[in-house]
């Protein structure tokens, strides 16, 4: 598992979103990102759904870190080492100058 910080994220990364459907809703990256609420996610399916090969990297995103950090540790049992945890989540995101959209 590894660590990014939110503002090495750019356009083209892979980004999974793991927080609640009403955090999600209420703001989001402004950059292209998937969203599945941590109690649901299936590592292997959402690789498979989303096209995703060994080569790329998920990087995961949460209010803080710590349900990301949760999210890469199935990915990793599952048998996808890469995965990134983006370091204090969203709140570093905004602290960072990362866009954020509110709803």
């Amino acid at each position: 598992m590894r660590f990014i910080k939110p503002i090495s994220l750019h356009a083209n990364s892979i980004i999974l979103d793991v927080r609640s459907p009403e955090e999600h809703e209420t703001e989001e990256l402004k950059l292209p990102h998937l969203h599945k609420n941590l109690p649901d996610l299936n590592p292997l399916e959402f690789i498979k759904e989303n096209n995703i090969s060994k080569n790329e990297t998920v990087n995961i995103i949460c209010a803080s870190g710590a349900r990301a950090s949760q999210a890469a540790e199935m990915f990793e049992r599952a048998g996808f080492a890469n995965v990134a945890v983006v370091i204090g989540g969203m709140v570093e995101a905004e602290y960072e100058g990362v866009e954020i959209i509110r709803h």
